[in-house]
């Protein structure tokens, strides 16, 4: 085991992680949640959740686009 397991840290998982990154874009986080998080995350679980959700959010923003340019 690490030192870090050994002395309960604990790692945030994947949800976790995406829950936390979409809170933040959206800006509703209570500090009490921050704090929870923060203690788990890792700086680059949030980087790649980060870039995965806003390419997501501009796919969709260009697919809307072009459902109504269509039309």
């Amino acid at each position: 085991m690490n030192a870090g397991a050994m002395m309960g840290e604990r790692r945030a998982g994947p949800l976790q992680v995406m829950r936390t990154v979409l809170s933040a874009l959206f800006g509703v986080r209570h500090r009490r949640m921050h704090e929870e998080d923060a203690a788990g995350l890792r700086p680059g679980q949030v980087i790649v959740a980060g870039i995965i959700v806003v390419a997501a959010f501009v796919l969709a923003i260009v697919a809307f686009v072009q459902f109504v340019a269509i039309k």
